[in-house]
């Protein structure tokens, strides 16, 4: 059968084509694994208003021929509807993979997927990482940046490394960071990126736990492992006053542990993701080294003319018309060996 043109018996109007776009949209959904019609349409098609009336179609086509497992609404907002949420169904992790990608995970079972689901505060805490992963990856469709690897957290927890948290006496423990990525800045080294998303849910005993853990991490089979010579810890908070205790009890930590010249590599930010313009988040003074006051870039250099560049760098699927005939950006992924997955250690 021919991947482009697949029938399902559930698809009123016939046999789905998938064309570029379709193809897109499972492509990005594979490499974040959930998402929203919302962070497809702020990942897809920035400049449409529509209330990602075009987006949802799309994604009901995808649903009903088989392509895209729908799976439940999210609590709803005290203004609009709740979304729903997709992933991968098994006939497009077959399309991906036909396709070239890796699949972000080679375990697939609907009613695990779904189970999850009902989890609010994973899914919760799972999608504010993808809006993260969204702006970041919107960033290399506008500018001349590029995104040579990114893990997930599936994958991240596929691959972990326990460890003794630094300066502790505490039992060895799984470091399984939110995501990780590199960013590469036109041909500058890539600068290596571990995302932690704080919902201000953990305390400060938790909170300096691991970043013991973090830091034993970092100064041990970090390297080896990721095959990267730096890294940058990005903390997301939802507050100023959060990031604000975050950043001191960090300090604190490393103080007491005999780490204080690692404080440069914690970064805290407030800014939202969603919010934010992504050239913004990434490329403007919005980010705290622990213990300071004094905000830093994530990414540097600056391109030189980001706006003269716009036109050159755009990609296509960003422009506000959909192009059909548009051939996805890049991304690799960076797949680990270890296939035992080891669970997050209970908060």
């Amino acid at each position: 059968m021919n991947d482009s043109l697949h029938t399902s018996s559930a698809a009123p109007h016939g046999p789905l084509r998938i064309g570029a776009v379709d193809e897109e949209i499972l492509r990005a959904i594979n490499r974040l694994q959930y998402m929203t019609a919302a962070q497809v349409g702020r990942l897809l098609y920035p400049d449409q208003h529509d209330d990602n009336r075009y987006v949802q179609r799309r994604l009901r086509s995808l649903v009903e021929a088989g392509y895209l497992l729908r799976l439940r609404e999210l609590p709803t907002p005290r203004i609009g509807s709740a979304p729903h949420v997709f992933t991968l169904a098994d006939r497009g992790r077959r399309f991906v993979a036909g396709r070239g990608e890796v699949l972000a995970s080679s375990y697939y079972r609907p009613s695990e997927e779904r189970a999850k689901a009902r989890d609010n505060p994973f899914m919760e805490h799972t999608l504010a990482a993808v809006d993260v992963l969204v702006a970041a990856e919107s960033l290399c469709r506008r500018f001349q940046v590029s995104m040579p690897r990114l893990l997930n957290e599936r994958q991240l927890k596929r691959s972990s490394v326990r460890v003794q948290p630094a300066g502790r006496p505490a039992p060895r423990v799984a470091v399984i960071p939110d995501a990780w990525f590199e960013l590469q800045v036109s041909d500058d080294p890539s600068v290596a990126i571990t995302l932690e998303l704080d919902r201000a849910t953990e305390g400060q005993k938790h909170w300096r736990r691991k970043i013991a853990a973090l830091t034993a991490w970092a100064e041990g089979p970090y390297r080896q492992a990721f095959g990267a010579d730096n890294l940058t810890v990005a903390v997301a908070a939802p507050s100023t006053p959060r990031r604000e205790q975050l950043s001191a009890w960090t300090h604190e930590e490393l103080e007491d542990i005999g780490k204080a010249e690692l404080a440069d590599i914690f970064l805290f930010t407030e800014a939202s993701p969603v919010e934010t313009d992504p050239f913004e988040l990434f490329f403007t003074p919005c980010w705290y080294p622990a213990g300071q006051d004094d905000a830093v870039s994530l990414l540097d250099p600056l391109p030189e003319t980001p706006e003269a560049d716009a036109t050159a760098t755009v990609h296509p699927a960003a422009a506000s018309k959909p192009d059909e005939t548009a051939s996805p950006p890049k991304f690799t992924w960076a797949l680990m060996d270890v296939e035992e997955e080891v669970e997050r250690e209970p908060e």
